[in-house]
């Protein structure tokens, strides 16, 4: 059985040798604040997205910056990409499974279950999918680490029935791959975002469906997250640095799970 690196310098001896990094969901968002860090890491990374001109709009392709239309929810779409991967010299060295479908708040008697599939699908499924692709080129150049975007719906359920789930699962396979792969030099670890200032989460603010206000009081640091905190977390996870890490779920939310309850105690929230 191949144990990997043990010595802490199996990424950055992978990223030398040419070892790629895959990111979906990279056309923007979290996703492209990934892409552009992992890059500026030196890595070499394969931005992927249902669309190329979402990757062309948020990103610069160039040598280390390889563009892939994939849709994740298509396992003849991954294997082949897989393919392509394993004859690039170097190999595969890490996975960040950022693609997802989002889900507008509903009662869950007026949730419709093929919008429920779908979002299955990507979510959970899709990352499935990347992971049983990808790790064997992991596991054969002697080692990768891999990382999940899940959300603090793994962690604190939000009322979005089918997403918050999804999410749970998620969070629930990072610690099962974690177990299986480990011994064979792969990590797998999650990232649970909070609030984060997305193009999309912005939106939802400009529009009233959300209030930056009253998420900013109910987080320890008063305020809400960047991308870049998520795709630093992200290069922190991928790297040596993080070399006896595996298995957990890391939130990167301001302090929101660790203060949002506080709202029940006035003399508290008050203070």
């Amino acid at each position: 059985m191949n144990s990997g690196d043990k010595t802490g310098q199996g990424q950055e001896r992978r990223k030398r040798g040419g070892a790629c990094v895959v990111v979906t969901g990279a056309g923007g968002g979290i996703g492209a604040a990934v892409a552009k860090r992992l890059h500026a890491d030196g890595w070499t990374v394969i931005a992927t997205d249902m669309s190329v001109e979402a990757l062309e709009a948020s990103l610069t392709q160039d040598e280390r910056m390889v563009f892939a239309s994939l849709n994740v929810s298509d396992k003849e779409q991954i294997e082949h990409l897989a393919a392509m991967l394993n004859a690039r010299e170097g190999g595969v060295a890490g996975l960040v499974n950022i693609a997802g479908v989002l889900q507008d708040v509903k009662p869950l008697l007026e949730m419709d279950q093929e919008v429920a599939r779908r979002i299955w699908d990507v979510n959970y499924f899709g990352a499935e999918n990347c992971i049983k692709a990808l790790v064997t080129s992991m596991i054969a150049g002697g080692g990768g680490s891999i990382v999940n975007i899940t959300s603090i719906n793994e962690l604190r359920p939000l009322p979005l029935h089918s997403y918050a789930p999804s999410k749970v699962a998620l969070g629930a396979l990072t610690a099962l791959a974690a177990g299986e792969f480990g011994p064979r030099g792969v990590r797998v670890n999650s990232v649970a975002p909070g609030f984060t200032l997305t193009p999309i989460f912005r939106g939802k603010l400009e529009s009233g469906k959300r209030d930056a206000g009253t998420i900013e009081d109910h987080t320890a640091m008063g305020r809400l997250v960047e991308t870049s905190e998520i795709a630093s977390t992200v290069s922190f996870l991928i790297g040596d640095d993080a070399s006896a890490i595996t298995g957990v779920s890391l939130p990167v939310d301001c302090g929101w799970l660790a203060t949002s309850h506080w709202m029940n105690f006035r003399e508290l929230s008050a203070a």
